[in-house]
C-alpha cells in the first residue's frame, strides 16, 4: 500500500494553538508526526473506526484504542474525509485478516474445550485456567465493536463460544466434574468395596477420585485417613493414571511410614501387577534428593534418633565452656533472671531446643541477631545468643569433622536442590499423611516439587483439630490457609468416625469448636448410644481414681470374653503416670486387673492410637495440669510459628485427642478442690457428661 499523508493547517495552529500534526497512512497503521518526533498507532490497537468531528471551518480526526482516545485537530474537511476513507478501508482489511486468523484459533479452542469438558477424567482448575486464559487472549485481539462491524456469522459464532466459556467456565467444569464423579463412583464401586476390610464411605471414595491440583482431606479422629491414603494410591494405579514410581507418599515418622507400607501392600498387591508406591518420611525424601544430586547418600548424625546422646553432647559442650570464667558468669547472669529463672538442666534443655529450632528455621546467625535487637527483651535475648553461639559452633564442627548432617541440613539441602533445578522431580502425585503436622520448611519443599511440573497433584490428609506439635515447628496455619498457600483446592471432609460413639463425639467436637479458628466440620459416629460416655471422676490422689475406674472395668468384662478390654491411661505429662516405666506399670496393673490390657502414655504419644476405654489423669489446674499453664520461654517462642490468640488453643486440641482415643467411654480424673478449667467448662456449660458414676475417691 502506498503511503498517504496530510498536514493540519498552519492558520489553525496559529489561531487556536493546535499542535502541528502530519498524519501518514502506513501499511501497519497511522503515523503521527509533529515535526520533531513520530509515533505509530498500529491498526491492532484501534478499537473502533476513526471518526471525523466537523467544526465550522476545520475538521478533527478522533482515533480510539482500548486505553485511550486521540484527537488530531485542524485539518481541511475535504482532505480529512478522503484520508479517513482510506484509513477506514485499511483498518477494515486488517480487521478482516485478523478475524480470519482468530476464527481458525477459535475453532481449535472450541475443539479443545469440548474435549476437556467431555473427558472421562476429573477436570483440574489449572487445565481450565489455561483454556480460559487462551480464550481471553484471543478475544482481546479485536474489540467487540470492530468484531460486530466486520465479522461473518461463522466467525461471530466461534468467538462467542470462547466468550461464553470465559463467562461460564467454572459452572461448566463443576457440572462436568459432578457428572464424572457419579460415573466414576459406579465404575470403581467394586474396588472401593474391597480395597479395605471395611468398605470405604462415600466421602472417602469422593476424596480418592477428586483430582484437583491441590486436595485437602480433613480426616477427623477415627474417620479412616489411612484407608483414604491407600484408597487414593490404589485408585490412581488401577485406573492407570500413574505408575508406582510416579507416586510420592509421605509420612512424618519412620514407624508410621512402615505401618502404612505394610497395610498398603496387604491391600493393593492382590490387585496390582506392579509394586506398590514406597512410603517415605520427609527425611527419607531429603536423603533421596541429596543422594541423586551429589551422587552419594549423606551420613546422618546418630543424634537425630538418640536424644539422650544429643543432650549429653550439649551438656558436655556447655561444661567445657563453663571452664571459662567469663562464660560461666554470663550463664549465671542468664539463669538468675527474676522473670525466667533456670536450673542448669533447664539451661541445657533450652540450648538444645533452641539449636534444633534455629537450624530448622534456616536463618543465618547475623540476620537472626539483627531481628533479636527489635525484641522487647533484647538484652536477655542478646545475652542468650552470646551463650548459644559457641555451642552451635561446636555442634557444627562436630558434624563437619564426621562428615555428617542432621535432619535440618537434610531438608534445607533438599529445598536448595529442588528450587535450583539441580534435582528434577519425577512425581506426578504427592500424597501427604498427617498434614496438620507440617512445618514451613516442609511446606516449602512441597511447593518446590509442585512448581517443577505442571501435572503434579498434591493430596494432603490431615485434621486441624489434631494439630498438637507447634513446639516442634508444626504450623496449623498451613492447613487453615491451604488454598492461599498452594492454590486451587478441593476440600473433602471425612464425616464418619468408626472409633468413638456419638456421645464422645458430641463432647469432643463441641469442645474443640469453641475455638472459632478451627475449621468447622461435622463428624457422625457409626456407633450410637443413648447416654453420656464421658465420666468425671473426683479423686484427691490420681492413683485412687485410676484404681477405682480400673476395678470397675475389670469387674465389668464378660466372663465369656476371650479378648482383653483395652485401656489407655493418659496424662498431660509422663511423670504424672507414676515413678515406674510404662512397661513396669503395665505389668503391675495387668497382674492386678487380669481382664484388662493397659497402656500408659502421654496424650501426645497417644496420637494415632485407640483403646476401648481412656482414663485421663491429672485433669487439674496448674503449671502441670491440663491445660498446662507452663509457659514457653520467649526465646523459643521467637522461633516457633505464630501463637494463636484463642486461650489454650493447642491444649484444647490436645484434649480433643485424649477424648477421641476411646471407643466406648472416657474417664477424666480430677481433684475436686483444683479442677482443670476444661473440667469446669464441661460442668458449667452443661456438656453431656456423667458426674455421678463413682463416689469421690479421697
Amino acid at each position: 500500500m502506498n503511503t498517504y499523508e496530510i498536514k493540519n493547517n498552519w492558520l489553525t495552529n496559529l489561531l487556536f494553538r493546535h499542535p502541528a500534526s502530519v498524519l501518514t497512512l502506513q501499511s501497519k497503521g497511522l503515523q503521527i508526526s509533529d515535526g520533531k518526533k513520530k509515533m505509530v498507532l498500529p491498526f491492532s490497537r484501534m478499537s473502533s473506526l476513526p471518526k471525523i468531528k466537523r467544526r465550522l471551518f476545520w475538521s478533527h480526526l478522533s482515533v480510539t484504542t482500548a486505553k485511550k482516545s486521540y484527537l488530531y485537530k485542524g485539518f481541511s474537511a475535504s482532505q480529512l474525509r478522503q484520508f479517513s476513507e482510506l484509513l477506514n478501508d485499511s483498518l477494515k482489511l486488517h480487521v478482516q485478516q485478523q478475524l480470519q486468523a482468530e476464527y481458525q484459533e477459535a475453532k481449535q479452542l472450541k475443539t479443545e474445550i469440548q474435549t476437556f469438558l467431555d473427558a472421562s477424567s476429573f477436570r483440574r482448575s489449572s487445565q481450565c485456567r489455561h483454556l480460559v486464559e487462551r480464550c481471553r487472549r484471543l478475544l482481546k485481539n479485536t474489540s467487540v465493536y470492530l468484531r460486530e462491524c466486520f465479522a461473518t456469522s461463522s466467525q461471530l459464532a466461534a468467538l462467542k463460544y470462547s466468550a461464553d466459556f470465559v463467562s461460564f467456565a467454572e459452572e461448566k467444569v463443576k457440572r462436568a466434574n459432578t457428572k464424572f464423579l457419579k460415573q466414576e463412583l459406579l465404575r470403581c464401586q467394586s474396588f472401593f468395596d474391597h480395597i479395605e476390610k471395611n468398605t470405604l464411605t462415600l466421602a472417602q471414595r469422593k476424596a480418592c477420585i477428586i483430582n484437583e491440583d491441590h486436595n485437602l482431606v480433613l480426616a477427623g479422629a477415627g474417620t479412616g485417613k489411612t484407608s483414604t491414603m491407600i484408597g487414593r494410591a490404589g485408585y490412581l494405579l488401577v485406573t492407570a493414571q500413574a505408575q508406582p514410581e510416579k507416586i510420592l507418599m509421605l509420612a512424618f515418622a519412620k514407624k508410621a511410614a512402615g505401618e502404612m507400607q505394610e497395610r498398603q501392600d496387604k491391600c493393593l498387591r492382590p490387585l496390582l501387577k506392579n509394586a506398590t508406591p514406597v512410603i517415605k518420611t520427609f527425611h527419607a525424601l531429603g536423603l533421596e534428593i541429596i543422594g541423586k544430586v551429589e551422587g552419594k547418600w549423606p551420613v546422618i548424625t546418630p543424634f537425630v534418633e538418640n536424644n539422650a546422646a544429643f543432650m549429653q553432647f550439649i551438656g558436655d559442650v556447655i561444661g567445657q565452656l563453663m571452664m571459662n570464667e567469663a562464660y560461666k558468669k554470663k550463664v549465671s547472669q542468664f539463669c538468675t533472671d527474676r522473670a525466667y529463672p533456670k536450673s542448669a538442666a533447664d539451661f541445657s534443655l533450652l540450648i538444645a531446643d533452641f539449636l534444633l529450632l534455629f537450624k530448622q528455621s534456616h536463618l543465618t546467625f547475623p540476620a537472626f541477631a539483627t531481628d533479636i535487637k527489635k525484641q522487647r527483651s533484647s538484652v536477655r535475648f542478646s545475652l542468650f545468643l552470646s551463650l548459644f553461639q559457641p555451642v552451635l559452633a561446636a555442634y557444627e564442627q562436630h558434624l563437619t569433622e564426621r562428615n555428617e548432617i542432621d535432619f535440618a541440613d537434610m531438608i534445607g539441602k533438599a529445598i536448595e536442590y529442588v528450587e535450583s533445578g539441580r534435582y528434577c522431580s519425577p512425581y506426578q502425585h504427592i500424597l501427604v499423611d498427617e498434614f496438620q503436622d507440617i512445618s514451613q520448611e516442609r511446606a516449602r519443599l512441597l511447593k518446590a516439587l509442585l512448581a517443577q511440573r505442571d501435572d503434579t497433584v498434591l493430596f494432603a490428609v490431615g485434621d486441624d483439630w489434631q494439630s498438637i506439635y507447634r513446639f516442634t515447628g508444626s504450623d496449623i496455619n498451613i492447613t487453615r490457609q491451604f488454598e492461599s498457600i498452594f492454590g486451587a483446592t478441593a476440600t473433602t471432609a471425612l464425616d464418619t468416625t468408626f472409633r468413638f460413639n456419638n456421645k464422645i463425639g458430641e463432647v469432643a467436637s463441641g469442645f474443640v469448636l469453641k475455638n472459632p479458628e478451627q475449621i468447622n466440620k461435622t463428624i457422625n459416629s457409626a456407633s450410637i448410644v443413648a447416654h453420656p460416655a464421658v465420666s468425671l471422676v473426683q479423686a484427691s490422689v490420681s492413683e485412687r481414681g485410676l484404681h477405682q475406674v480400673l476395678h470397675h472395668l475389670n469387674q465389668d468384662v464378660p466372663v465369656y470374653s476371650e479378648q482383653k478390654t483395652s485401656v489407655a491411661v493418659l496424662a498431660r505429662f509422663n511423670f504424672l503416670l507414676g515413678d515406674d516405666s510404662p512397661v513396669i506399670l503395665k505389668r503391675q496393673m495387668e497382674f492386678q486387673y487380669p481382664y484388662l490390657d493397659i497402656e500408659f502414655m502421654s496424650v501426645h504419644a497417644s496420637k494415632g492410637k485407640e483403646a476401648d476405654y481412656v482414663i485421663a489423669l491429672g485433669m487439674n489446674n496448674g503449671k502441670y495440669g491440663f491445660p498446662s499453664l507452663k509457659e514457653t520461654d520467649p526465646i523459643l517462642e521467637f522461633l516457633l510459628p505464630e501463637k494463636e490468640t484463642f486461650s489454650y488453643a493447642e491444649e484444647r486440641r490436645l484434649f480433643y485427642v485424649a477424648l477421641t482415643r476411646a471407643r466406648h467411654r472416657v474417664y477424666l480424673v480430677y481433684h475436686p478442690a483444683e479442677p482443670s478449667p476444661f473440667i469446669s467448662e464441661l460442668i458449667n456449660q452443661k456438656y453431656p457428661v456423667c458426674t455421678d458414676e463413682f463416689v469421690s475417691a479421697f
